[in-house]
């Protein structure tokens, strides 16, 4: 497999994770139908919220950005329905992690030179552009 193959592998990885975590936050519940006894009188419906997994949110920002060539677009969807609280609970999950701010990834070229543990503020302000950073800025005052 060449360089470019593999590079395109992994890329199509991401993308499939981040859709697979946005359909496991906006995917579709079961409705319930009928009354069934249901004393508010509203026929059973129960308006369904998605559940909120910090870590699966945390899981997928790592994956947008953990190679060369952050895919932007994916980490401000996922990140869209995600409220400062949520946000909160995402930093504390994606934790701190190895980073070479040289390449954007987690390899580390020199065998002399460990690679620096950053956390997720770290993370997005070295991956994302100026712009949109600024607009999770606005969104999440109180963590970034």
């Amino acid at each position: 497999m060449t360089q470019e193959q593999e590079k395109n592998v992994k890329i199509a990885g991401g993308v499939v994770g981040a859709a697979v975590l946005l359909y496991l936050i906006f995917g579709k519940g079961k409705e319930n139908s009928g009354d069934g006894g249901d004393p508010t009188g509203n026929g059973g419906y129960i308006p369904v919220q998605p559940v909120f997994n910090a870590k699966n949110v945390a899981l997928g920002l790592y994956e947008a950005m953990k190679d060369m060539g952050t895919e932007e677009e994916a980490i401000l969807q996922i990140l869209k329905p995600v409220s400062q609280t949520q946000f909160g609970q995402v930093v504390t999950a994606f934790g701190s992690k190895l980073y070479n701010s040289v390449t954007g990834d987690q390899r580390s070229y020199n065998p002399f030179y460990g690679l620096p543990k950053v956390n997720l503020k770290g993370w997005l302000k070295e991956e994302l552009s100026v712009q949109d950073y600024a607009l999770l800025r606005t969104k999440y005052p109180y963590h970034l």
